[in-house]
């Protein structure tokens, strides 16, 4: 067998023999990135890998650290291997990114760090779906523009910029509109702090309505049945109001009418209020001995208890008795004829010839002949 007719059975043989050979995507791709001979391998997770192939390259920071290895199916996710250089230091918390070179350029995956490092990223390690994401797509970004020209809100423009002139067309509308806006917002930013703190105690009132949310239904349902009875009468309330309101007008015009009368009396007043204002010091304290009369506020010092702690002294003599018949003590004396002698005249058994001795001598002879 010659040469060429065995290269010709082995490759039937290969075409036939059922080894999984899928056509020319199965053959190794010459060239691609060198990863050494012990890198690094990582799986991320892809809702979609658009059309990424294998032996694709993978870059950090605008460079190419690794290729795609294998792309697999997890349920309606994917899974790509990814082969990276050993020597890397990329942080756990790498992100990967499906991002193309240019316009209609071929696929890669992108590798970044958002903020902060995190970790080490280890051989076996996963780069969960919620840390991947893709690009757009061409045709997507076509489909879009293409969606937006002809039944999008292109052709809402000139509605949209004709309402606007509209609107503005007026200058100095708008400027005064504008000038009150800011005036208005202006205004809030100044009382900040008293909304701040309106709110605070609208929000504290609100708790306290909460925490007695039993007594306020309590007091509802207590107020009830005086709402219905307000109901009830509200005939006779507005009747009430209505003569009310009569009653008002009548008094308005009799006020109106007698104002000048009004105005007079008053000014006949002014003489005596003004004499009552001269007597303000003292008018309280007559009044005050008047209405306790006869016993007025001094009294009071002498009550202790249930007596009164007042001295009485008591003159029985006939002669101070006489003499307040008489009403004069002087006369008294001159009649007696004693200038000096306090004493009565002791009787004798001649009667006397006056009346007054004879008044004298029968007080004297009640009184045992003695004062």
């Amino acid at each position: 067998m010659s040469r060429r007719t065995a290269g010709t059975a082995a490759l039937l043989a290969l075409l036939l023999s059922g080894c999984g050979f899928a056509g020319m995507q199965d053959l190794p791709l010459p060239g691609g990135p060198d990863v050494g001979a012990d890198p690094l391998v990582v799986t991320a997770e892809f809702t979609d890998v658009l059309s990424l192939a294998r032996d694709a390259t993978v870059k950090y920071d605008d460079v190419t650290v690794g290729k795609v290895a294998e792309i697999g199916r997890d349920g309606w996710n994917a899974r790509v291997t990814l082969r990276l250089r050993s020597d890397l230091d990329l942080p756990a918390n790498v992100t990967a990114r499906i991002a193309q070179t240019s316009l209609l350029g071929e696929k890669y995956v992108e590798l970044a760090v958002p903020g902060a490092a995190s970790g080490t990223l280890v051989s076996g390690a996963t780069i969960a779906l919620a840390s991947t994401s893709r690009g757009r797509e061409v045709e997507e970004v076509l489909g879009a523009l293409s969606l937006l020209l002809n039944g999008g809100g292109i052709a809402q423009l000139k509605t949209i910029t004709t309402e606007l002139d509209t609107a503005l067309g007026d200058t100095e509308a708008t400027k005064t509109f504008l000038r009150e806006l800011n005036g208005f917002v202006g205004t809030l930013d100044r009382n900040r702090a008293t909304i701040i703190s309106t709110l605070g105690n609208v929000d504290r009132l609100a708790g306290q309505i909460a925490d007695d949310r039993s007594t306020v239904a309590a007091a509802l349902d207590t107020i009830t049945p005086a709402v219905r009875t307000l109901a009830g009468q509200r005939q006779e309330l507005v009747a009430m109001l209505d003569h009310l309101s009569d009653f008002s007008q009548q008094a308005s015009t009799l006020v109106r009418r007698s104002g000048a009368d009004l105005v007079a009396d008053l000014k006949a007043l002014e003489p005596v209020l003004a004499q009552l204002q001269k007597a303000g010091d003292d008018l309280p304290k007559v009044l005050e001995t008047v209405l306790s009369f006869p016993f007025p506020d001094e009294v009071l010092n002498a009550v202790k208890g249930d007596y009164v702690n007042l001295d009485v002294l008591v003159d029985l003599t006939p002669l101070r008795l006489i003499g307040n018949l008489v009403g004069d003590d002087e006369k008294l004396q001159d009649l007696l004829g004693e200038q000096t002698a306090p004493a009565l005249p002791v009787p004798s058994t001649t009667p006397p010839t006056s009346g007054l001795g004879q008044l004298l001598g029968v007080v004297n002879g009640l009184l045992g002949g003695t004062r």
